[in-house]
């Protein structure tokens, strides 16, 4: 993506849905769930600490720096398929992810 153009603060995380993809900032520091639950999407989670599962999602391309060992909540297939936590789960670079059951906060449907 056009890394000249964007502050070295930050990362994009192309994020594939149910419904339609969703382009989401993250910046340096930050987890994908919390940048993403700032940005109003309503990403499944409960405890945002890595200990339920709930935020897992498929990283299909990129890099993620892990905060914490994922093997204590995913199963070793999950972990060899590509799957992460994105409560402790901070962008290396631009990435795209695979999420089910992603919403806008506040919509009905």
């Amino acid at each position: 993506m056009l890394n000249f153009f964007r502050k070295n603060k930050e990362q994009v995380a192309e994020i594939n849905t149910d419904t339609e993809p969703v382009i989401l900032t993250v910046e340096k520091g930050k987890t994908l769930l919390n940048a993403a639950l700032r940005s109003g999407i309503g990403w499944p989670h409960k405890c945002k600490v890595g200990s339920c599962g709930t935020c897992k999602c498929l990283i299909l391309s990129g890099q993620i720096k892990p905060q914490i060992d994922f093997s204590y909540v995913l199963s070793p297939k999950d972990i060899a398929d590509g799957y992460v936590l994105a409560c402790q789960s901070e962008l290396k670079s631009d990435i795209k992810v695979d999420v089910k059951l992603i919403k806008k906060l506040g919509d009905k449907k």
